[in-house]
């Protein structure tokens, strides 16, 4: 059987987020194993819930890949550069892995996304796209001259294999093409540009998830105006098949976006999934507590 793991990425400035995160997967797999690395700053409350939530913390190759994002972003803060921190996930030992960001809700389960990696045939399954967000506009067409075959995904949700793709990889192949990248790398980002820069070097074959199992639609922003609660659920009502994540990026955590009547629904979901976190963290706290002794 193909061995598969899922990892994260949190720091307690996202602690409410990562309860959320978790719950929504725990609660439709209890036995999937989950990866945390570090981002940097405050961890006590996001490892208060290991237990919980039955995750391992993640940190070898940690130091190559600060490394890199000092040498690649010498004047960038160490949170931007921390965002490269991800591709730690390329390291464990297992077949598949699928990497997400902390900030959305997982709506189906977890084992649907797997099992579509094949030598010579999908290297990377990607759940959206981020084309605004990888290459400068006016260097788009250049990229595409170069890489004919292109996709430009969002590297906030990702599933791919340690043997197409290792953190070695990664480094050496922005390294050895620094001037390529630096021409065509729309700044501002980090992660997203580093990622689809290896994919197109190396040549890897990127398929959407639905292009594997039409029955899943993807992963979409709460900003997506196609974006509905209908039936007890949330669906992208131009799109057949179920949303399998929503994901609260960047300005979607603001204020405006809350007040928005479209999302009141959707944002009442994510509510009932924190409170939900919050009952299992308290029926898990008198287990922990140490014995009383006389």
């Amino acid at each position: 059987m193909t061995s598969r793991a899922l990892a994260f990425m949190a720091n307690d400035r996202y602690l409410n987020w990562a309860k959320a995160f978790l719950e929504s997967v725990r609660s439709k797999d209890a036995g999937l194993p989950i990866y945390c690395i570090p981002h940097g700053g405050p961890m006590k409350g996001v490892l208060a819930l290991r237990d919980v939530f039955g995750f391992e913390l993640l940190t070898e190759g940690l130091d190559r890949l600060d490394a890199f994002a000092r040498r690649l972003f010498p004047n960038s803060l160490a949170r931007h550069r921390a965002n490269l921190r991800k591709y730690v996930a390329l390291n464990l030992p297992v077949d598949e892995v699928a990497y997400f960001d902390i900030d959305m809700v997982m709506l189906v389960e977890p084992e649907r996304l797997f099992g579509h990696i094949e030598a010579d045939q999908v290297d990377v399954v990607y759940f959206a796209t981020s084309p605004e967000w990888v290459y400068w506009p006016d260097k788009i067409d250049e990229a595409r001259a170069l890489f004919p075959d292109m996709r430009l995904i969002s590297a906030g949700a990702f599933l791919t294999s340690r043997k197409v793709l290792s953190i070695d990889s990664v480094i050496a192949t922005v390294e050895n093409n620094l001037e390529l990248y630096r021409s065509l790398r729309r700044s501002g980002v980090y992660d997203q540009p580093v990622l689809n820069f290896v994919l197109h070097r190396l040549g890897k074959r990127c398929r959407h998830i639905t292009e594997l199992d039409p029955s899943l639609c993807g992963m979409v922003s709460v900003r997506n105006p196609d974006l509905r609660w209908a039936d007890g659920k949330i669906i992208n009502c131009t799109m057949p098949g179920d949303v399998l994540a929503v994901h609260w990026a960047g300005p979607a955590k603001s204020l405006v976006e809350w007040l928005n009547p479209r999302t009141w629904q959707i944002q009442r979901f994510l509510r009932s999934v924190r409170q939900r976190a919050e009952e299992r963290i308290r029926a898990e706290q008198p287990r922990r507590l140490p014995p009383i002794t006389r």
